[in-house]
């Protein structure tokens, strides 16, 4: 996809809902029953972006959330906290990137697309020999980047590792968690249709974010739908779960 392309197909959607279909059009990820959900941290200089972004800089980064990897990789990320003009001057003389766009500002922050030649050999390159989803990825200055993988198998994760092993990058594991296709059927033991929809898109829309990036008139306005009534929507779905997870709820069916 050409990269103009790609940018007016941004312009025409709601971008936290659709990065997938923008970035990833050619590929489906399907989660097995071993899909697994990774947090690990790794110093800047073991990671080339990483360096390239923050190294030396006040600048935070912060990859847009459910970024799909493929052989063509693009990243879009978010940067705030320092002199944004610098950074985009800087950016752009690097000899790996091609291109840098800007495609969205709110407050302080953009958010850029980046079209760039993933060197050889590094980290980054580890994203493409398995389907990764990089679901978050937060780097600041030298500080080690923070990473949340979701790996669609057991077999995809390996790969990954064997790979870090191969390159000699040292990452350290936080969190594990492993998932299972029995998920999807929970949930919609748990909430309605209507409060899955809404909090899907309240949270792709960064409604739960601090501070949040839409408000609940915007997405009262998307749902056709008045405020009270989507605020009960979140406000019932929140509860649902709660209630699941820490009460240990029965999977009756649901209601609201």
């Amino acid at each position: 996809m050409a990269w103009t392309a790609a940018v007016s197909a941004f312009h025409q959607t709601e971008y936290s809902c659709h990065l997938p279909q923008i970035l990833s059009s050619e590929r489906t990820y399907q989660l097995g029953l071993m899909a697994t959900l990774v947090e690990l941290s790794l110093p800047a200089s073991d990671f080339a972006l990483g360096r390239l972004l923050t190294a030396g800089t006040e600048m935070h980064i912060e990859f847009e959330r459910i970024v799909p990897v493929n052989t063509n990789v693009v990243p879009l990320f978010w940067v705030w906290n320092g002199d944004v003009d610098a950074f985009e001057e800087r950016i752009r003389a690097n000899d790996h990137v091609s291109e840098l766009i800007e495609i969205d500002q709110v407050e302080d922050r953009r958010l850029y697309l980046l079209n760039w030649d993933i060197p050889e050999g590094g980290f980054f390159e580890g994203f493409t020999e398995t389907e990764v989803i990089i679901r978050s990825a937060h780097g600041y200055d030298d500080e080690a980047w923070e990473f949340e993988l979701l790996f669609p198998s057991q077999k995809e994760l390996t790969t990954f590792h064997n790979y870090c092993r191969e390159i000699d990058v040292q990452y350290t594991i936080g969190k594990m968690h492993v998932l299972s296709e029995a998920g999807s059927d929970l949930l919609e033991s748990v909430l309605t249709e209507k409060q899955r929809e809404a909090l899907l898109i309240a949270l792709q829309r960064g409604y739960f974010q601090t501070p949040r990036e839409v408000t609940l008139s915007e997405l009262a306005a998307d749902f056709d739908i008045s405020q009270q009534s989507l605020s009960d929507l979140i406000r019932r779905g929140n509860e649902a779960l709660l209630e699941h997870a820490l009460l240990g709820g029965s999977e009756n069916t649901p209601s609201g």
